[in-house]
């Protein structure tokens, strides 16, 4: 298993951070390496199941995300995913209301396959691009965040 743990100052509202991270017609503009969905059925609440292609070193991979957490309780909130397909992880996504902003964390389980994906990299190499994504997904939703009205 390869785990990474990120954690980012957004300087907007908690409820505005968190109900745009949750809305899958959001989440192709800042995940970094998901295609924009092919199916959703919900909209990002607890049992919203979303299939879109995840792309890794090149790869491309149908993946489904169910929601399997997603609460707001005044200044804080936390929303999981699960994703399941070619590969397994999950997803949780930490808000807590911090000075006239929002904290945001992203703790990534990654479950290595024994395919031949998982015999070509190993949990080093995966840890190492679980970091890097999470990092430019932060960025992203830094960005977005902080410029939208």
């Amino acid at each position: 298993m390869a785990n990474t743990k990120q954690t980012i100052f957004i300087n907007a509202p908690l409820e505005k951070v968190f109900y745009y991270t949750i809305n899958p017609e959001n989440w192709a503009h800042f995940y970094n390496n998901l295609a924009s969905p092919k199916k959703i059925d919900g909209n990002g609440e607890l049992g919203t199941v979303v299939e879109a292609d995840y792309a890794i070193m090149g790869m491309h991979f149908l993946e489904t995300i169910q929601v399997t957490e997603c609460e707001i309780t005044g200044s804080t909130a936390k929303w999981t995913g699960m994703l399941s397909g070619s590969f397994n992880a999950k997803h949780s996504s930490y808000y807590e209301a911090k000075d006239s902003g929002t904290e945001l964390t992203f703790e990534i389980e990654s479950y290595i396959p024994d395919d031949l994906f998982g015999k070509i990299t190993d949990q080093l190499i995966y840890e190492r691009l679980g970091r890097i994504s999470a990092a430019h997904t932060l960025k992203n939703i830094k960005v977005i965040c902080e410029s939208s009205e």
